[in-house]
């Protein structure tokens, strides 16, 4: 029953995920085709760096008071405010410290270009600080179609943006896709402030214990976080530091589809997370187990048809969307497909222990990836370039999901019998959508 409830919020969910895609298909049509290559390629080197300090500050604030929130109703205004101030900080010192060494970081880079652009990255920041916040508070209420209203002000206000300025004819630099991003990131943060408003509880009278809480599951969360995000994206930074933006450019016109990998990513962590760390704090072990063998099932399966995509058809698939440009991006898409059979694993895996209050197993678990990552590389981007960089991303991937299976089987036993068995779960569930859907008509 646990998991029946979890999968409807999931349908709010997979279409609150399914808005970066939008996104993603705006993003080609109306950036990648027109920008200039290291004009594109500038901007995803911001946005990368943009998406990572936010995600590191989520992981350090939010994800904290996301899981408190989550087992806790009672008392929130001490931990909200707590968090709250955190997140704040976080964001203040390391934009503060993005400004200062822009100049160095541009230059490591290898584009000149970069350093004018970092000094917008505050202003990104400083737009999607509400937003993400009251996405907290919403998911820790399972409130996931308001998370969907949220989320598509600047998932579809973006592309919306692009066409109007590029109608005007106002639209072809990197600067231009920034500036658009934080009015859209402000208008959501504005949709998020209103549709939160009955959760926001704030005090003056902070407690010790409530720093604790948040502080100390924070530095777990922020290091694995970190750890995950060198492993990710890493191969961006270092791919520019050999060849420039116009081989990030190149690259990245097949790591953008990837984007369907994070949506999974996104829909996986929004449901599990908080669900795995309610049951936990009920020691309802059995839901528990029931909840990570049908997710790892359910959302396995549902990422095969886009492994073959990827796999068999790169080259009409990539002349379809991108007009012609970028054809050496097939190579690239090939190399990363198998991928998307381990994102599920990945996801599932990482938010249980998370939900399990095990973050400090967590941080091991990407510590112990993150050299291997940054070694793949190192290893092979000098020598193969963009080829060498997704070899190295899949890799990193894989080992990824190798030792978080080792890691969660010490807390949840699931086995590979036990997960294939829940294809009964899958037919019964497709039974009761046919009926529902025969008795509508």
């Amino acid at each position: 029953m646990e998991f029946r409830k979890y999968l409807r919020q999931g349908i709010w969910g997979l279409a609150d995920k399914a808005l970066p895609v939008v996104y993603g298909i705006g993003y080609v049509l109306l950036v990648i085709r027109v920008l200039p290559e290291e004009e594109f390629g500038l901007f995803v080197l911001v946005q990368e760096i943009f998406l990572i300090i936010s995600g590191l500050a989520t992981a350090f604030a939010l994800q904290p008071l996301l899981k408190f929130g989550s087992e806790d109703r009672t008392e929130q205004a001490g931990l909200q405010t707590s968090a709250g101030v955190l997140h704040a900080l976080f964001l203040l010192i390391t934009s503060i410290a993005i400004v200062a060494l822009r100049n160095p970081v541009s230059s490591a880079l290898q584009a000149p270009g970069l350093a004018p652009l970092l000094v917008y990255v505050p202003a990104m920041l400083a737009a999607s600080f509400i937003r993400n916040t009251s996405l907290t508070l919403l998911q820790s209420r399972f409130l996931i179609q308001q998370v969907f209203w949220v989320d598509s002000v600047h998932f579809l206000g973006v592309p919306f943006f692009v066409w109007v300025v590029s109608r005007l004819h106002l639209f072809d630099s990197a600067l231009d896709l920034i500036l658009i991003n934080v009015v859209t990131l402000s208008a959501s943060s504005l949709l998020g402030l209103f549709l939160s408003r009955r959760l926001i509880s704030l005090t003056l009278a902070l407690r010790w214990s409530d720093w604790q809480r948040l502080i100390s599951y924070g530095l777990y969360s922020l290091g694995g976080m970190a750890s995950y995000f060198t492993s990710t994206k890493a191969d961006t930074f270092v791919l520019s530091a050999f060849f420039g933006p116009v081989q990030v450019a190149l690259y990245n016109a097949a790591k953008v589809f990837t984007r369907i990998f994070d949506m999974a990513t996104q829909v996986i962590q929004m449901l599990v997370l908080p669900a795995s760390s309610r049951l936990s704090s009920r020691g309802d072990d059995p839901s528990l187990k029931d909840l990570v063998e049908k997710s790892l099932l359910f959302a396995t399966l549902g990422m095969v048809p886009v492994c073959a995509v990827m796999l068999a058809a790169p080259e009409p698939l990539l002349a379809l969307i991108y007009g012609g440009r970028y054809a050496d991006a097939a190579t690239l898409l090939r190399i990363i497909s198998p991928m998307a059979l381990v994102v599920p694993v990945l996801a599932i895996g990482s938010s249980v222990l998370m939900g399990l209050g095990e973050a400090r197993a967590g941080f091991v678990l990407s510590v112990q990836t993150l050299f291997v990552s940054l070694a793949a590389y190192y290893l092979l981007v000098p020598s193969w370039g963009t080829v060498g960089a997704a070899w190295g991303f899949v890799l990193a991937a894989f080992i990824m999901t190798a030792i978080t299976v080792v890691f969660l089987r010490r807390f949840v036993t699931v086995t590979a019998r036990g997960i294939l068995g829940r294809m009964r779960d899958i037919s019964a569930f497709v039974r009761q959508q046919a009926e529902f859907l025969r008795g509508k008509v």
